[in-house]
């Protein structure tokens, strides 16, 4: 049975974590998204060489290329695009694509946690390390009640959350929360 819940739960948690889907096998791949930084080096052509900013179009804008659209892909991804716009116009391009700092990924508390707010995180964190970042509960908080607010397909669903059961029955009724998911404690 145990072995049954703990595959169940791996399920459903590579389910909820869609944008860290592997490529190949299960090794896990960051995928860049809005408001990421991305430090673009050329070889030997510091004047196309610079810190980006992914904008909210998903889009970055560099000299020679001008628009490129890099929302969802790898950093690989990214250089093998950009080593190909670059061999326009210069010879033998070398590109190096780092991310140097994941903005992407907040989640968002709202109402009674001891600290609300946007929540950044570098990589997949569940319901209870969220809540437990945010310093838990306050008093009276309606724990049983919690709305958990996501867009899909660009709508929004809401879902409740009965955070008492996922406290009283174990982390294998924990969740991983997604990019952009806003979660409301009454």
């Amino acid at each position: 049975m145990t072995l049954t819940r703990n595959l169940l739960v791996a399920v459903v948690v590579a389910a909820l974590w869609a944008p860290l889907a592997a490529a190949e096998g299960n090794t896990p791949v960051y995928r860049v998204g809005v408001e990421d930084v991305l430090e673009i080096q050329v070889w030997r052509n510091e004047d196309v060489s610079r810190q980006v900013w992914v904008r909210p179009d998903g889009r970055i804008t560099l000299p020679l290329v001008g628009e490129v659209y890099v929302e969802g892909l790898t950093p690989q991804e990214i250089t093998d695009l950009l080593t190909g716009k670059f061999q326009e116009y210069l010879n033998d391009p070398v590109v190096t694509v780092s991310l140097v700092e994941i903005n992407s990924y907040t989640v968002y508390l709202l109402g009674r946690v001891n600290t609300p707010g946007a929540v950044r995180l570098r990589s997949p964190r569940t319901f209870l390390q969220v809540l437990a970042m945010a310093g838990g509960f306050q008093e009276f908080a309606d724990t049983d009640n919690i709305v958990l607010v996501r867009w899909s397909g660009g709508k929004e669903e809401r879902l409740s959350i009965d955070a008492d059961k996922i406290i009283r029955k174990g982390s294998e009724h924990d969740f991983v929360l997604q990019p952009g998911d806003v979660v409301i404690v009454p």
